[in-house]
């Protein structure tokens, strides 16, 4: 299982890997032992699978420039808090906990920000499946919330 530490408002980091904002396609490529033939459907996408073949992350690109990080799979924290895997009642608990909290998403069509680590959750019930699992976590260069 692919494990992750979200440095809000940079990206991610995976072992000595950072999976920062800005970088370019190409270095990330190299880093993460991009394979083509996935089946990715915008050409500003890159999908990463875990060592099982599972989906764990994608990333997306502006002008070849690293803007958005979509986690999917694989274990994702900060600070001792799992973002993912988890559900939505056990990471509300432990926001609360570290003083922040989940609001209904403005920044995307659907999930929950947390403000303070610039992310985006979604649970399998607000993606239209049934559970409070967390599905995905998003996180961008382009955070923002009025």
């Amino acid at each position: 299982m692919e494990h992750c530490e979200l440095i809000p408002g940079r990206g991610i980091r995976r072992g000595d890997t950072d999976i920062f904002f800005g970088m370019t396609r190409k270095k990330l490529r190299d880093a993460l032992g991009w394979k083509s033939g996935g089946d990715n459907i915008w050409d500003d996408e890159d999908e990463y699978s875990d060592a099982e073949g599972k989906d764990w992350v994608r990333l997306r690109f502006l002008d070849d420039k690293l803007c958005d990080i979509e986690v999917m799979g694989g274990q994702l924290t900060h600070e001792g808090i799992d973002l993912l895997p988890t559900s939505m009642p056990a990471l509300r608990a432990a926001l609360k906990k570290g003083g922040m909290a989940l609001e209904k998403t403005e920044w995307l069509s659907e999930g929950h920000d947390c403000v303070d680590l610039q992310i985006v959750v979604a649970s399998r019930d607000d993606i239209g499946d049934a559970g409070d699992e967390i599905e995905w976590v998003i996180t961008s260069s382009d955070f923002r919330v009025e």
